[in-house]
């Protein structure tokens, strides 16, 4: 009788867990970046920009341990045949519910934060309703996933439009840049709320994410070389 495990991080063969390792890289570098540009000019927006990639990198790591599973395989030889039995073990489903909440809890917050520093909201009764609001979104989406990412799509459609006007106003590469990848960003939580009609969907939201966060590194790196000079 055999009893060997097999480890298994996410769908796509993994793919997805490594796409997923890579934001949460360039989303603390960002946080890095973000920190040392409000270190230089003392600007609270970088601040909050710092905690908010900070917030979505934990979120993340959050959701690699979500789509970790451990099956326990056990062989039964007998005579001329063989039982396989997969058994994955209880405590695993707890840990994948757990953390799962935990990386929509954290990823939510991080874009919260830039929304309120968007609209600039102060006061603690108008933080208070923005925080109800994300945490009845994650408690329905424990029944229906869409709704998590179809309310990140009203967030993030609304700093798509601020970004644009940002950009129309400024017309600089970073302002364009930081539109561009926000842009991006849009489209791929568009992508997770197709997540039920094919499953490449997630895959998609989840290269265009990586492709925005590379985006905004790579603009906060020039801004900061440009605020040095």
């Amino acid at each position: 009788m055999g009893m060997p495990f097999k480890l298994s991080l996410g769908q796509f063969y993994g793919i997805d867990s490594i796409v997923e390792f890579f934001i949460i890289i360039v989303s603390l570098i960002i946080s890095y970046y973000s920190h040392k540009i409000y270190k230089v000019i003392k600007e609270n927006n970088y601040q909050f920009f710092s905690w908010a990639f900070l917030s979505i990198a934990v979120a993340f790591l959050f959701k690699i341990i979500s789509n970790l599973t451990i099956l326990h395989t056990i062989k039964i030889e007998k005579a001329n045949f063989i039982i396989t039995f997969l058994y994955e073990y209880e405590w695993i489903d707890i840990l994948n519910f757990i953390s799962f909440i935990m990386y929509k809890v954290l990823f939510i917050a991080g874009f919260l934060f830039l929304f309120l520093i968007i609209t600039k909201t102060k006061k603690k009764e108008g933080i208070l309703l923005f925080v109800y609001f994300s945490l009845i979104t994650i408690l329905f989406s424990v029944y229906f996933n869409f709704i998590f990412h179809l309310t990140l799509v009203i967030i993030m459609s609304y700093l798509v439009m601020h970004f644009y006007m940002n950009y129309k106003t400024l017309k600089t590469r970073n302002s364009f840049f930081v539109f561009f990848a926000f842009l991006v960003i849009l489209i791929s939580e568009f992508s997770f709320v197709f997540i039920g009609l094919h499953p490449l969907f997630y895959l998609l939201g989840e290269v265009l994410l990586l492709v925005a966060f590379i985006t905004l590194l790579l603009n906060q790196i020039k801004l900061q070389s440009q605020k040095r000079k």
